[in-house]
């Protein structure tokens, strides 16, 4: 009877061993949780990062700036020098003075001539008088006559073979036209008749006829001296 029964103590053991396993085996579940449920996240974050690929990266690379030439100096300075050492010795070579501080020592001055007295100027004497040579009067040169030119025409002459052609008409009119007015300045005229085939008949005036060339030659001058008839010398 003693060992089937338990005392109030033993029970309350048994009571605390019992809840303290409890609690034991919920710290344990509960710590076993917390982990997954960590464990679990991170996975959960690395299938993320995995799925979503970074962006890329595009590299700028930076231009440097340029920075602007330096402007060539002209050397303006060198120019002036030259020009002065130019100046100074042309100064030296033109006679002027040398200024102070060059170190340039120059001969001394050569002692002025002693001014000469101003002479008496002598007295103008008088120019001699040119004797003009008298030339002896030229003679006035007399014209030279010209020829005379007898103003009468020389008469016709019936038997002669030359005559002086003064004009040619393909009209009969024409040709009597001029004939009256050479008849009334006095000259011997009449017309020839002449056949120039497809040209038709034609009609020469003439002067004359004369016995010779000569005459004919001139008889040609009178009228061209007097009334400036042109013409030709032509045989019949």
């Amino acid at each position: 009877m003693m060992t089937g029964s338990k005392t109030r103590t033993q029970r309350r053991m048994e009571r605390k061993q019992a809840l303290t396993l409890l609690v034991l085996v919920l710290v344990v579940s509960l710590s076993s949780f917390t982990l997954g449920v960590i464990v679990g996240r991170r996975g959960a974050e690395r299938d993320m990062a995995q799925s979503f690929p970074e962006p890329r990266r595009i590299m700028v690379a930076e231009v440097p700036q340029q920075t602007p030439l330096p402007e060539p100096v002209v050397e303006e300075e060198a120019k002036p020098a030259e020009e002065e050492k130019l100046t100074f010795y042309d100064n030296l070579s033109r006679g002027e003075t040398v200024p102070l501080g060059s170190g340039i020592n120059l001969p001394p001055e050569e002692k002025k001539a002693q001014e000469v007295k101003p002479q008496p100027k002598p007295a103008p004497q008088p120019a001699p008088t040119e004797k003009k040579a008298i030339e002896p009067p030229v003679p006035a040169k007399t014209p030279a006559v010209a020829k005379q030119i007898p103003s009468t025409i020389p008469p016709a002459d019936a038997s002669g073979t030359y005559s002086v052609q003064v004009g040619a008409f393909s009209s009969v009119a024409d040709a009597g036209r001029l004939k009256k007015s050479l008849i009334k300045k006095g000259y011997p005229v009449f017309i020839a008749e002449a056949d120039l085939g497809p040209k038709g008949l034609w009609y020469r005036v003439r002067l004359g006829p004369y016995a010779d060339p000569d005459t004919a030659k001139k008889a040609l001058l009178i009228a061209d001296q007097k009334d400036k008839i042109k013409g030709f010398v032509s045989r019949l």
